[in-house]
Formats: C-alpha cells, sequence, structure tokens
C-alpha cells in the first residue's frame, strides 16, 4: 500500500464521521493529527475567505459532495461540501424569513426576466419587478402579534 493511498484513508474516516453526524457542521483538526491533503490526492479550490492559508478538496470515490479542506496555522477545518452552506442559508432564512422572501422574489423575478429576454436588463427588471412583488405582499402582511389564532 502506497503512502498516498494511507493518507487517503485517514481523510476518508474524517469523511466516515462527518457524514455520520447529525448536525452537518465542520470539524477542526490540529495540523499534526492528519497528514496533508495534497498527500492524499486532494486539489487546491477555493471557498469563502476566512483567514485560511489554503483550501483543497478531495473528492469522494464514491461520486459524493467533495470533502474541502481549509488549512489554517495550526489547524485544519474540515467539511463536507454543500452541507455547510445549505444548513447556513437554511439558518438565514430561519432567523430573517422577510430577508428570504425578499431574496426568493428577487431571485424568482431575475430567472423569469432572463428566460423572456437574452437581454442583461431582462434578469434586472425581473429581479426588480420580484421585489416590488415582496414588498407588496410584505406590507399586505400583518404583523406576527396581530394576527389572529
Amino acid at each position: 500500500m502506497n503512502a498516498t493511498h494511507q493518507n487517503r484513508e485517514v481523510w476518508d474516516v474524517v469523511r466516515w464521521r462527518l457524514a455520520t453526524r447529525a448536525e452537518s457542521h465542520g470539524v477542526r483538526i490540529p495540523r499534526g493529527g492528519v497528514p496533508h491533503p495534497r498527500d492524499a490526492g486532494a486539489r487546491p479550490t477555493s471557498t469563502w475567505p476566512v483567514g485560511q492559508l489554503a483550501d483543497y478538496a478531495l473528492d469522494s470515490p464514491t461520486g459524493d459532495a467533495p470533502l474541502v479542506i481549509r488549512e489554517f496555522r495550526d489547524e485544519w477545518e474540515v467539511f463536507i461540501d454543500g452541507a455547510q452552506f445549505v444548513n447556513d442559508v437554511a439558518a438565514e432564512a430561519e432567523a430573517n424569513p422577510t430577508g428570504a422572501m425578499y431574496l426568493g422574489a428577487a431571485m424568482l423575478g431575475g430567472a423569469i426576466g432572463s428566460s423572456l429576454t437574452n437581454k442583461r436588463e431582462g434578469a434586472l427588471l425581473g429581479a426588480g419587478l420580484g421585489m416590488l412583488l415582496a414588498a407588496l405582499l410584505d406590507s399586505s402582511t400583518p404583523e406576527p402579534r396581530e394576527r389572529k389564532r
């Protein structure tokens, strides 16, 4: 068994532990606890900048979402791609449903506008109309304390 394969097995165990956890947040691992991701066949990638030195993605042998590894000075931050983003978006939508409605309306309006015309202005106009529709819906919806039960 070669070194790359052995290093890959270490990261596969990390992936398995992440996949079997109830919550989808990532984990932090001390730098000395696991081999460097490049030594396991990971490819350089980029994620949202949060002070990391580099980002790596290690593809799943089964075709599942890749394992994303952020390199910090003294630790690795590891999560399964997709799970963290979806979880964060859902938490934001729950925390601010009005903002989520405006964003969703703008995205839907932009998609409809861009499907009707090949011009940039179509998407912009559609997004604006979506926001206008969301504002109209928001103004006609009573506040939670005013709603009858």
